[in-house]
């Protein structure tokens, strides 16, 4: 069995591309997984380090960006869509699995005119247009929410989102002081939320002794983040990027974050309560019916951006780790949510998907 996972550019496309391809190969020894990937996506550091091969193709994005940037992207697009053709034909693969980002688009079209077995993986509640687009000529979508079932009709199946097994590892925790906040906002961090979490010091600092900070907050504020954390005398482990996250949810009693649909899976998984601040600028604000399917569920807690200043920031904190009984409740109430086996659905599908269309596993 051969197969391409197309897409990337941010960990919550990437990771679940990455779940299942070892849940393919786990089932077929001998798999081939070719991952293709943007130039400017995580994927050309974190791919390589998983241990397979990765292509790269020179796309990008054409919203919130300068016309002529768009224009160049558009060139690139279609580039990078003859590109992906030469990839098909070299590569031969027995399923092209799309998880979005960029390199999603041209791949998976390059996919539907040469006539491979396909389908896409939709994290969100809401999708967003490409894979909208894309969705009528896949063999099946693979959606995270019940929600996005009537986007794609009778093409779609709930699998839940893939995650990486070491946050199904993750147990219960005891919780007591020092309490542990795990902060980040993706992997180039969140500025509002880096800023609010610096503002709440001096709120809590009557806790010093009771909580300590694990922040990831991206290159261009960890310095400042640093100081910030040292001047008002907290403990803090401030870094760019935490590799190994998972560890760190681990010793975490309470998470802060984005409200991706790869983020939210991983807190379900690993029985985390959180603090959700939804991306305001996410396509279709799906961030935000992320966040609010948490917090009808009493999993989360949901902070609006606008809304995120330091003090109420604080609030929120001090209010959830002073409450066992409810912080319990959430994190039982986040693991009930994780579905666990969304890697093995999904290879299912691509299975089904190269028997339709008589090809070889």
């Amino acid at each position: 069995m051969k197969a391409i996972i197309a897409g990337g550019g941010t960990g919550g496309h990437l990771f679940p591309g990455i779940a299942v391809a070892r849940e393919l190969q786990r089932r077929h020894p001998g798999c081939e997984v070719l991952f293709v990937g943007a130039e400017q996506g995580i994927e050309a550091k974190v791919v390589p380090a998983e241990g397979f091969p990765l292509r790269l193709l020179p796309v990008g994005g054409i919203n919130r960006v300068s016309w002529k940037k768009a224009a160049r992207n558009i060139v690139a697009a279609v580039k990078s869509l003859f590109e992906a053709r030469r990839i098909l034909k070299e590569f031969q693969p027995s399923i092209v699995i799309g998880v979005g980002g960029y390199a999603s688009f041209p791949m998976m079209g390059a996919a539907i005119i040469s006539g491979f077995p396909r389908m896409i993986m939709e994290q969100n509640a809401i999708p967003g247009l490409a894979n909208r687009t894309l969705g009528r000529w896949m063999d099946f979508v693979a959606v995270t929410d019940p929600r996005t079932v009537a986007r794609f009709g009778a093409k779609a199946r709930v699998t839940g989102n893939p995650i990486r097994p070491q946050f199904k590892a993750i147990g219960p925790k005891e919780h007591r002081p020092p309490y542990r906040v795990l902060v980040f906002g993706g992997s180039q961090g969140a500025q509002a939320i880096n800023n609010a979490v610096v503002e709440s010091l001096p709120w809590l600092a009557d806790w010093k002794d009771k909580i300590c900070f694990t922040h990831q907050t991206g290159a261009r504020q960890l310095e400042d983040a640093r100081r910030a954390y040292s001047e008002a005398g907290f403990d803090a482990d401030a870094r760019a990027f935490l590799d190994n996250i998972y560890e760190h949810y681990a010793a975490a009693d309470l998470i802060v974050s984005r409200a991706g649909m790869t983020t939210i899976s991983e807190i379900k998984a690993s029985g985390r309560a959180a603090i959700l601040v939804p991306l305001p600028f996410a396509a279709d604000d799906h961030q935000r019916a992320n966040a609010r399917g948490m917090e009808s569920e009493g999993a989360a807690v949901m902070i609006e951006n606008a809304e995120l200043t330091g003090e109420r920031f604080a609030r929120v904190v001090r209010e959830l780790l002073s409450d066992h009984d409810r912080l319990v409740a959430m994190e039982r109430s986040a693991r009930r949510l994780a579905v666990l086996d969304a890697e093995s659905r999904i290879a299912d599908l691509a299975e089904q998907a190269i028997a339709l269309r008589g090809g070889r596993q």
